[in-house]
């Protein structure tokens, strides 16, 4: 009987721990999208860095692909996580104005819109319809093919502490 609550306090806590260094980076589900890979540290740092075409100064980085059930790939998220939120909001209103003033090229369609109360950036370029965000010392973009971009972009304003 010991042994069996040992052996269940033991996976319990394995879970929890597991559970726990996931959802402190990105969110397992976003719609009915789930996390398949997950990029963090340096690699994160790396190809965020390189999407940018330049060094950016953010503290952690995160990085998520997203399937249907299906194992396709619908999503890809991106999350640069800063000291404050002044430099947060720095980093989205440069993007936001690097975006706007290159429409036409890769992207068009850019709107601010209003999510669930957050302030959020839509463009459409690439195949896919894009959102991207501040909350509170993060900066988050979301990529998604336009069947799943609204539910995702949804539920993942509500996910993102």
């Amino acid at each position: 009987m010991v042994v069996i609550r040992i052996f269940l306090f033991s996976l319990s806590l394995l879970l929890l721990t597991h559970s726990l260094s996931m959802g402190d980076s990105l969110p397992q589900s976003i719609g009915s999208l789930r996390l398949e890979q997950l990029q963090s540290g340096e690699e994160a740092r790396q190809e965020i860095d390189r999407l940018h075409g330049k060094q950016l100064n953010f503290g952690k980085g995160y990085i998520g692909i997203y399937k249907d059930k299906e194992g396709n790939r619908k999503g890809r998220l991106w999350v640069s996580e800063y000291d404050s939120e002044m430099e947060a909001a720095e980093a989205i209103g440069k993007m936001a104005r690097r975006v706007q003033a290159k429409e036409g090229g890769e992207f068009w369609h850019f709107r601010v819109i209003s999510i669930e109360g957050t302030q959020v950036y839509f463009v459409v370029g690439m195949g896919r319809t894009h959102y991207f965000f501040q909350k509170g010392k993060k900066v988050i973009w979301l990529a998604a093919d336009p069947s799943e971009a609204r539910q995702a972009i949804r539920d993942l304003i509500g996910k993102i502490p």
